[in-house]
Order: C-alpha cells, then structure tokens, then sequence
C-alpha cells in the first residue's frame, strides 16, 4: 500500500485558496501604478483608498474568518494580503481588525459579537489596538491602565503608545489592568471610542511607518459603556491570545510579501545597473548569492506562514498555532528586513531617493522586527513553551 500523500495535499494550497490568491494577484498587480497614492490616501485622509476599499468589500476579501475552513479562513486573509504586499502594497489597518474581530469572536460576548463582526466583515469600520504603554512596552504584565467597574459600566485612566490608525479607527480595544476598588484583579479588554470625552490622541511623529499615522493614547477616567467588554471582566487575557495568533500570522505575510517584492526589484535592477565592466552586477556573486539565499528563505518562510494559518482554521491546539505563529513572525521580519537591506545595497543611491519610495519600504521592514510585537517577545514564547525553559517576566 502506497503511503504517499494525494498530490494536492503536498504542501500546496488548495485550489479554492489558490483561486483567491490568483483573483488577488491580478487585482494588485492592476493598483500596482498606484501604491505611493493608495499610502498617501490614507495617512492624509484617514480612510482606506476608496477604490482600493471597494474592491476588498467586492471580493468578500475583508469577511474572511480565522477559523472557518467554508470561506477560506486565515489563510485566505494571509494570501490576498501577501499578494498585495508583493505588489508594494502593505495594507496594516485590516490585520489589527481581523485580528480583533477573531478575538471578539472566540471569547465574545453575543452582543459584542452581534455588533462588530458583522461590521467588520463587511468592511465598514476598522478596529485599533492599545496595549503597549511607554515603561513596559510589549510586557503586557506590567501594563498600568487601569479599568475600574462603575455603575454602568466602567472607568479607564491610563497611557497607551504607541497605537496605530486611531484616525481611522471606529473603536480601539483597550487593554487594561481589572480593578474592584482598591484591589487589582486580572486584566480587562474594552472596546473605546477614541473621540470619547476623556480621551487625548497625540500623533507620533514616525513618519508613517507601516503607511498609518501612529499615536500616543491618554485616557484620563474615561467613562465606558458596560456594552464594550470584550470577553469577561478580569480574563482580558483570554482575549489577548486568540488576538496574538492571528495578528503575528498576518504580520508574518505582509512580511513576506514585502520580502517578494523587494527580491523581485532587486533582481531587476541588477540586471539593468552597469557600474563597471561594461556588465551588470547581478553577474557578480556579492550580489546575486544573497538574492538567491533570500529567495530560499522566502520559499521556507512563506510554507511557514501558509501552515500557521492553516493550523488555526483546521482548530489545532493552541499551543501548536502560536509556536507556528510566533515563529513566522520572527522569520518573516528578518525575511523582510534583509530583503530590503539588499534592495537597498543593489539600486545604490536610487534608493535614498525619497521619491522612490524605497526608504519608506527599508524602514517599515525594519520597524516589523520591532512591532506590533517585538522579535525578542516572540522568541521569549518560543523559549518558554516551544523549549520549556524558564520565564522571568
């Protein structure tokens, strides 16, 4: 008896999610022109790029469920947004509101579920995120906002920074430390209008990295409706987890389409720049040698990030996801940032050129190694559950 697997199933996408990669890459490659545009729309109009946004809702390209294996689940969200980042498109606002309406969906409740997600699904609003603080940054252990139960609902005072989108955002979910008067008791996760009294946003001045304008978030004794608890009050944890799986998966393909994109610029370049010798310089080792190093670790990083996402819409143990998770987002950054280091190395002064765009693409790529969650955080889980060695927090 033959124990070799259909061909189908050897490592390869299905046909339905090669189909929506397909439909996805030819539609990017049609915005492709428009790229500088689509990032400038939506830092200086605080919206996504309308025409861009409509073909997304079209294409049912925004209801993409973590978890569902009936309309492509996770891994569809990560290739239509690959393939877009493959065109130099780097979409961030859709990867913190999957990720979110996933965390919404897994720990609820009803009517928050009933709210947001079909929202979300449709396209019609974004969601933020505000868990880093300025003294503990990814340690959400040590966050020191503070969300206190009042009649009614609840009370929140604290710092977030940095937080991404907040001009575009309908709600940001607020992660926050559970007070029962004096007494701290868990962590709290609501969803908080950002333009609600109490509430400061201060912009960053980041230069747009990720192609969104980033903010300082204060939140002093903020009143929030009882409707906005996300999961249960104390287990704001609860919903942290299912958030992190999704958003390192999506974090992980961006990277990796950015990857692509800077590989295949570098590749054209380097046959067209002549700098001495009358040849171009991808005949020379220094340069094509690290673009076909880069391009096997696409290759790996990228079965990587497919078998993530695959894993949290097949409903594996949780554990198993966010080991795959953790370790694709710390392959992808550095996949990506090496990527656009060499872009940078091949097109030579080219790339400086801030008409080019080409600064831009380094400094997100390098900002990924950093955010939304840190490289070093990242292998801290590996280290802890992957290795069972010890934690110190």
């Amino acid at each position: 008896m033959s124990l070799a697997p259909p061909a189908e199933s050897l490592f390869d996408l299905s046909a339905a999610h090669r189909a929506i990669r397909d439909e996805a890459s030819r539609v990017a490659a049609e915005f492709a022109p428009r790229a500088h545009e689509i990032r400038r729309h939506l830092i200086e109009h605080s919206e996504m790029h309308p025409q861009l946004w409509r073909v997304f809702r079209e294409n049912g390209w925004c209801a993409y469920t973590p978890g569902s294996t009936e309309d492509g689940g996770l891994l569809a969200a990560a290739v239509v947004l690959a393939a877009f980042a493959e065109q130099g498109i780097v979409l961030w606002m859709p990867v913190l509101s999957t990720a979110i309406a996933h965390a919404i969906a897994v720990v609820g409740p009803d009517s928050a579920r009933a709210t947001w997600l079909p929202l979300v699904a449709a396209g019609k609003i974004h969601l933020g995120m505000a868990a880093t603080e300025p003294d503990s940054g990814h340690n959400l252990f040590a966050a020191r906002t503070e969300i206190r139960r009042v009649e009614g609902g609840f009370v929140v005072r604290g710092l977030k920074r940095v937080t991404s989108g907040l001009d575009v955002v309908e709600r940001v979910l607020v992660f926050g430390r559970a007070f029962e008067g004096d007494r701290a008791n868990g962590y709290t996760t609501l969803l908080v209008d950002p333009r609600a009294p109490g509430v400061t946003v201060t912009e960053i001045p980041m230069r747009f990295r990720e192609g969104v304008r980033q903010f300082q978030l204060e939140l002093d004794d903020v009143a929030v409706p009882e409707d906005a608890l996300v999961g249960r009050e104390g287990g704001g944890l609860f919903a942290l987890w299912p958030f992190t799986d999704v958003e390192r998966v999506l974090t992980a393909a961006l990277c990796v389409g950015s990857a692509d994109y800077a590989v295949r610029s570098a590749v054209v370049r380097a046959k067209e720049r002549v700098v001495a010798g009358g040849v171009p310089i991808g005949v020379h080792q220094a340069v094509s040698h690290p673009l076909a190093r880069l391009t096997a670790r696409l290759a790996a990083t990228r079965l990587l990030v497919h078998r993530a996402a695959a894993r949290l819409d097949a409903g594996a143990a949780d554990t198993d996801v966010a080991a795959d998770a953790n370790a694709a987002k710390v392959l992808a950054a550095d996949l990506a940032f090496d990527a656009a280091d060499h872009a940078v190395q091949v097109f030579g002064a080219d790339a400086w050129d801030e008409r080019n765009g080409w600064l831009d693409h380094y400094l997100d790529a390098r900002l990924s190694r950093s955010g939304p969650v840190s490289n070093e955080f990242a292998l801290n889980y590996l280290a802890e559950h992957a290795l069972g060695l010890s934690a110190h927090r």
